[in-house]
This record gives C-alpha cells, sequence and structure tokens, in this order.
C-alpha cells in the first residue's frame, strides 16, 4: 500500500500534495492508501475535508490514530 507522511508539511500545502497523491494513486488503480498526519487534529482535518471533496472513505487505522486508510474505489 502506497503511503504519504505529512510530517514536517506546512497545513497550507496539504491540499495540494494530497490531492497529487491520491489523483497519482486513483490512475495506478491502487484500492487504498495510507496517509500518514501525527496526532495534529486541524491535520486530520484537513486530510478528511480533502477526502471528504472525492466522496472517498477515510477511516483511522485501528490502534494508530495518527494514520488513515483512505479507500479510492
Amino acid at each position: 500500500m502506497n503511503s504519504l507522511d505529512l510530517h514536517g508539511i506546512k497545513h497550507s500545502e496539504v491540499q495540494i500534495i494530497l490531492d497529487q497523491f491520491l489523483w497519482e494513486n486513483i490512475k495506478k488503480n491502487q484500492k487504498e492508501v495510507a496517509v500518514i498526519t501525527g496526532l495534529s487534529d486541524q491535520m486530520k482535518n484537513i486530510v478528511r475535508n480533502c477526502v471528504d471533496d472525492y466522496n472517498m472513505i477515510c477511516q483511522e487505522e485501528y490502534l494508530n490514530p495518527g494514520k488513515f486508510i483512505i479507500k479510492l474505489v
């Protein structure tokens, strides 16, 4: 599973980086990807909002609240 680590990324840059990451993986016909947000509530909200724009399912990984699994289908 491909993953994107957002540690060290400015909040203002996340939308663009995440859009590119999702689009690249959609083109590769990936079923799901992981996005590592860390425990920042603001970072998690940015990721959730972006994923909602795509109407995708986004869930925190079990036992790891700093990582989302995003279903691309």
